[in-house]
């Protein structure tokens, strides 16, 4: 027979399991001529002229809760506003090359979905419904959302980025000549948004353990084997295409890399890994 100490306990161990959903309110995006997002977002304990905003960008799982929860304690007593676009697989199936092209390389001509000021428009509703009082934003983006975030710098209009955080992509548009998306021979890409794409701060994170050639979501045609045989490879590629084409043209690059000995393709550990760089000077 229970009694009030069951019950009791019984109730404590289903508010602590829901601790973490319970403090992550949701929203639907819908003032444009796309498809519906799903806004996850964590409001800090106060909002003031100080508050700024982070943007988690999720990967091919689409697992928008596990990533914005992989940043709920470290944000906690941080001024900042925590949220995650759910981009669905059935509205945005190509969100990580801003519906821009498939991942085999084939340029997509329906335009009325391209994500390329996509953040910006989340931005400025959250900036209008809570008063805030900054002009920039941060981003993270991990495996595929580092995809997102790489191409929305690259190609969008938006420059209200102050600082971001990217991670463990598994390939990569590359400054050369290779066709969209995998260099950008075929797309637009004017001199003032490259200056400002190699000008930002960023972090770009890699894991020396993700290095698996077989990993089941690694992009594995051609064009993306030319990039390297594992993300790790592919990452380090990249990173020296940005140093190489920076000093060839003369721009200034304000990008800084990061290696993590023991890390391989994992959520947790690159959210560790960039938490520092993006929350910091973020204390109340």
């Amino acid at each position: 027979m229970f009694n009030r100490r069951n019950i009791f306990f019984i109730f404590f161990i289903l508010l602590s399991f829901g601790v973490n959903s319970s403090e992550i309110s949701k929203t639907i995006y819908a003032s444009w001529d796309k498809p519906d997002v799903e806004l996850l977002y964590k409001l800090p304990k106060e909002i003031n002229k100080d508050t700024k905003v982070l943007f988690i960008i999720h990967g091919a799982s689409r697992d928008v809760n596990r990533y914005i929860e992989s940043w709920i304690d470290s944000a906690k007593n941080k001024n900042v506003i925590l949220i995650a676009p759910s981009f669905s697989e059935e509205s945005f199936p190509f969100f990580s090359t801003l519906e821009l092209a498939t991942s085999s390389g084939k340029m997509l001509k329906n335009s009325n979905k391209t994500l390329t000021n996509s953040i910006s428009s989340f931005y400025t509703f959250f900036k209008s419904k809570y008063n805030l009082s900054s002009d920039t934003y941060l981003i993270y983006g991990f495996s595929g959302g580092s995809q997102f975030v790489h191409r929305y710098m690259m190609f969008g209009e938006d420059m209200r980025i102050e600082k971001a955080a990217i991670g463990s992509a598994g390939w990569y548009t590359f400054l050369n000549d290779e066709p969209f998306p995998f260099g950008t021979k075929n797309i637009e890409l004017n001199n003032s948004r490259k200056k400002w794409f190699l000008s930002r701060e960023v972090l770009f994170i890699l894991g020396k353990n993700d290095n698996d050639p077989n990993h089941s979501s690694l992009n594995s045609n051609k064009e993306a084997k030319k990039q390297g045989m594992h993300r790790y490879e592919r990452g380090q590629n990249y990173f020296n295409n940005l140093i190489n084409y920076s000093d060839n043209s003369k721009l200034p690059f304000r990008w800084r890399y990061k290696s993590v000995e023991g890390l391989d393709h994992n959520v947790e550990g690159m959210t560790d890994a960039a938490i520092p760089f993006l929350l910091s000077d973020l204390d109340y």
